[in-house]
C-alpha cells in the first residue's frame, strides 16, 4: 500500500514512522519546525521496542502527494475543516480512509465529507509525544489501533489493513462494534486527559492528591452513564477496569489535552468530554464533574 499519514505529529509520526522504517511506502504531512525537523535530519523515534531514524517523505501540502491507497488520519479533531480541502487529491476510487482521531464522531465528519464507503473508523492505545521536533519518544508497550466496518463486518480492507499493521512495535485489532470500541475509550481519554490538564499534574500528581482518584473514576462513571443512554454496551466493571489500568501506567501516562494547553495550542474539549456532556444534557443524564472540568478548560480552548 501507498500510505499517507495526516498529521505526523506524536501518534501519526510514531505509526508512519514505524511503518516507513519496515519498508512500507510512506508520506508524512507535517508542519512547521516538526516538518523541516524530519526533512532535514530524518525521524528519530525512541520507543518501547528499541530506537531508530528514518529517511521518510515529509510534506505540508497534501496536494502534492497524489493519490494513496490509505490515509491515516491521525490531525487534531478542530483542524478537520481546513485540512479537508487539502486532502481531496489523496482520495481515489479504492482509497481508505482510517481515522484515528479522539471522540466518538470522527468517522461520520469523515464520510459525511468525503464518502461513508472511503471511511473506517478506529481507535489508539498509546502513550507517545513529541520530545522535539522531529523526535517521538513513545513509552510503554502497548501501541495499538483498533478499528472497524461500521456494521461490524469483517471485510477484505479490514484484512489487508490488519494484515498491514501485524508487526513489532504495534498491534492491531478488528473491532466487530466500533462505537462501543470508541465510547469505551472515550472513558479513559476524556477521564484522564481532562483531570490532567485542568489540574496542571501529572497523573501520578492527581492519585496523590486527596480526591483524585474518585474524581477521575466520578467522571468515568459520567460518560459511561452518558453512554449507555445512547445504546452503547461496556465492557463488564468498566470505570474499575480502566482505573486499574490507569493506575498500573501512571508514571507512563501522557494526556494530548495537556500538552497542547501546556503549549498553547488550540484545545480537543468540544469533540471528547465537551461532547459528553452536551449527549448528556440533551439526554437527561447528569454529568457535574465533566461539566466542571469543561467549564475550566473551556477559555483555553481556542489556544494562546
Amino acid at each position: 500500500m501507498r500510505i499517507a499519514v495526516m498529521g505526523a505529529g506524536a501518534v501519526g509520526g510514531y505509526f508512519g514512522g514505524l511503518l516507513a522504517n519496515q519498508g512500507e511506502d510512506v508520506v508524512l504531512i507535517a508542519r512547521g519546525a516538526h516538518k523541516d525537523a524530519i526533512a532535514k535530519n530524518g525521524l528519530q523515534v525512541d520507543s518501547h521496542w528499541g530506537s531508530f531514524n528514518v529517511k521518510v517523505d515529509v510534506t505540508d501540502d497534501p496536494a502534492t502527494v497524489g493519490e494513496v491507497d490509505l490515509v491515516l488520519h491521525c490531525i487534531k479533531l478542530y483542524s478537520n475543516a481546513e485540512s479537508f480541502p487539502t486532502m481531496k487529491g489523496l482520495i481515489g476510487e479504492n482509497t481508505n480512509i482510517l481515522t484515528i482521531q479522539n471522540g466518538a464522531t470522527a468517522g461520520e465528519i469523515l464520510g459525511k465529507e468525503f464518502g461513508d464507503k472511503h471511511v473506517l473508523q478506529g481507535a489508539t492505545y498509546i502513550e507517545t509525544g513529541i520530545a522535539a521536533p522531529g523526535h517521538i519518544h513513545q513509552s510503554g508497550s502497548t501501541a495499538m489501533i483498533e478499528f472497524g466496518e461500521a456494521d461490524g463486518s469483517q471485510t477484505d480492507r479490514t484484512e489487508a489493513i490488519k494484515k498491514l499493521f501485524s508487526r513489532e512495535g504495534m498491534q492491531v485489532a478488528v473491532s466487530t462494534n466500533i462505537v462501543d470500541t470508541l465510547w469505551t475509550k472515550m472513558v479513559s481519554v476524556g477521564a484522564i486527559g481532562s483531570v490532567m490538564a485542568a489540574s496542571r499534574a501529572s497523573f501520578v500528581e492527581v492519585l496523590a492528591s486527596p480526591h483524585g482518584e474518585h474524581t477521575v473514576r466520578t467522571v468515568m462513571e459520567e460518560i459511561v452513564a452518558v453512554g449507555q443512554s445512547q445504546g452503547v454496551n461496556f465492557p463488564p466493571r468498566c470505570v474499575d477496569g480502566k482505573m486499574e489500568d490507569a493506575i498500573g501506567e501512571a508514571e507512563e501516562t501522557q494526556a494530548s489535552l495537556q500538552y497542547d494547553l501546556d503549549h498553547g495550542k488550540p484545545l480537543e474539549l468540544d469533540d471528547i468530554l465537551g461532547a459528553v456532556v452536551r449527549i448528556g444534557r440533551d439526554a437527561g443524564v447528569p454529568v457535574p464533574a465533566s461539566a466542571a472540568l469543561v467549564t475550566v478548560l473551556d477559555k483555553f480552548k481556542q489556544g494562546s
